[in-house]
């Protein structure tokens, strides 16, 4: 039995016994430096703590962040070591996407109505294509930009670091203020002292919109790129703030003032907004900044890998769209292809499918629109066991709740016509050639049921 099976024995073995004591488990928990399920009642809570699968899964992320943390402290990982994550790191995580890569040309799904899509085209056609990603990314983006010339927005860009205690170098030297803190804690402080500008300028009715870009210093601390469209009139309120909550920790140490926020307002007669923005999208996806629409270099896509693992192994969100509408209503869009008896939700599909981030962001109440005032909503549905007529659960015993469609004030369109199921290829043909096409829509052999995205490139 291998190591990670024996401890995963060991753990469930020794919280049988408190498994209905909530505070002796969290307790447990924390003692082996072990986070809490995530868990929407006591009775998930507890499923995933006997799941076999979520203690492999949480076990094997903590290993391999115990062995990055090591490695940086030891100071392995850097410019002129290994840059940006650790070689052992890169390896893993790029094992791990070999293996699913390799799993999933296996598989195919396959929906109620016998259609049978593999998934090596599906995963070409989502947003895990590093190509279609970017693409939505730059279009958001520039649609972003368009927005706020219409309105009377300015364009700035802003950097935020982190205090040095989070840094393992200072240039390449060791860091004696260094205090053992991973990438993860720093980007912990990052979105603490974010929320805290947010709530800043929420109270003096700033409403800035954007994206941000988390990317690693060379050893490893996070620090973020802004671009964020403000009314002209806010820029010197929204720099204070910035200021203030960036400097507030350790706002004495040397070098703070210059190097913990930066502000650079956009220039348009220099280039444009999204063109300051779009060579850190690029880079962190693995393109080339030179030329983004072609074959990447052997340099970006180095950078691209490392940065892939480094947020992969620490679970850093690298790209989020602050402010504006949101944008699974406008992939939900991209998915009509008929004709809508409703003049609102047919503009708002057209501009999604010619791809008018501006003009969607009209239609849905503009930037400033709180999200129980956008014109469109999800429709989103429990999924129905057809066997027992009752709600479905998953296997933490919570009802699955699935996207359906959008709706307007006045009408609803479903894009979910069908349902879809992964399964293995060869028993796919296997299924679709002896069973009859009402077994697939009934029982057949399929235990969930999932959506397939569709290209938004």
């Amino acid at each position: 039995m291998s190591t990670l099976n024996l401890s995963v024995r060991y753990h469930i073995e020794n919280l049988m016994p408190i498994m209905d004591d909530r505070p002796s488990l969290a307790a447990y928990l924390s003692a082996n430096g072990i986070p809490e399920p995530k868990a929407k009642h006591d009775e998930g809570y507890k499923a995933r703590l006997l799941c076999v699968k979520w203690w492999r899964r949480t076990l094997d992320r903590l290993q391999g962040r115990t062995d990055e943390s090591k490695l940086i402290d030891q100071g392995r990982v850097a410019k002129h070591k290994e840059k940006y994550s650790s070689n052992l790191t890169v390896h893993r995580v790029g094992k791990k996407a070999h293996k699913t890569n390799e799993f999933l040309k296996t598989q195919s799904m396959i929906s109620n109505e016998s259609d049978l899509v593999d998934m090596a085209t599906i995963v070409q056609s989502s947003m895990a294509n590093p190509t279609n990603r970017r693409a939505e990314l730059m279009i958001r983006m520039a649609g972003f930009e368009a927005y706020a010339q219409q309105h009377g927005y300015v364009g700035e860009f802003y950097t935020i670091t982190c205090p040095s205690k989070f840094h393992r170098f200072s240039g390449v030297k060791l860091n004696d203020k260094y205090q053992d803190l991973t990438p993860k804690d720093a980007q912990n402080y990052l979105v603490k002292q974010w929320s805290k500008i947010r709530a800043a300028y929420a109270r003096q009715d700033i409403k800035p919109f954007g994206f941000r870009v988390a990317e690693p210093h060379h050893d490893g601390c996070p620090h973020w790129h802004m671009l964020l469209f403000v009314k002209a009139e806010y820029c010197n309120a929204l720099r204070k703030i910035m200021t203030h909550y960036a400097l507030e920790v350790d706002g004495q140490e040397q070098g703070a003032d210059k190097h913990r926020f930066t502000a650079v307002e956009i220039d348009s007669e220099v280039g444009t907004a999204t063109g300051y923005i779009a060579k850190y999208i690029s880079k962190n996806l693995g393109f080339s900044i030179d030329d983004p629409e072609h074959d990447t270099t052997h340099e970006s896509q180095s950078y691209g890998q490392r940065v892939k693992a480094w947020a992969s192994v620490w679970g850093i969100r690298q790209f989020q769209q602050i402010g504006g509408a949101p944008v699974t209503v406008w992939r939900q869009l991209r998915k009509l292809r008929e004709s809508i008896d409703d003049e609102l939700l047919e503009s708002a599909q057209q501009a999604a499918d010619e791809s008018r981030w501006s003009d969607y962001l009209e239609i849905m109440g503009g930037v400033d629109a709180k999200r129980i005032d956008h014109t469109i909503t999800l429709v989103k549905k429990h999924l129905i066991d057809k066997e027992t007529g009752e709600l479905k659960q998953n296997q933490y015993f919570e009802y699955v709740t699935l996207i359906f469609g959008v709706a307007s004030i006045a009408a609803e369109v479903i894009t979910r016509s069908k349902q879809w199921a992964m399964i293995s290829t060869k028993l796919a043909a296997s299924f679709l050639a002896n069973a009859p096409a009402h077994r697939v829509a009934g029982r057949g052999c399929f235990a969930s049921w999932s959506s397939v995205n569709n290209c938004t490139a």
